[in-house]
């Protein structure tokens, strides 16, 4: 009987640690949809190969051109906005 117990205890307590990676997933997918800073935005992303991509960024209301590739990324230049 005394056994019973124990096992009921040890689910108990196994159920509690279940919550905790469960907790920080969402914790951690919350802060991601949320974040505290929107001083950058991705505005598009175009791939030229399998390998590289021209990103369009947008940073304190100017916009910028990066090239991304598996060496890092490259300052391509800023886009001017015409329509300001």
């Amino acid at each position: 009987m005394e056994w019973i117990h124990y096992l009921q205890s040890l689910g108990i307590v196994l159920l509690i640690l279940s919550f905790f990676p469960l907790g920080a997933h969402l914790y951690k997918k919350i802060n991601v949809k949320n974040p505290a800073s929107n001083h950058i935005k991705i505005l598009e992303i175009k791939p030229i190969n399998y390998k590289a991509q021209i990103l369009l960024i947008e940073v304190d209301k100017k916009r910028i051109l990066l090239g991304y590739s598996e060496k890092g990324f490259t300052y391509l230049g800023e886009v001017k906005n015409d329509n300001a």
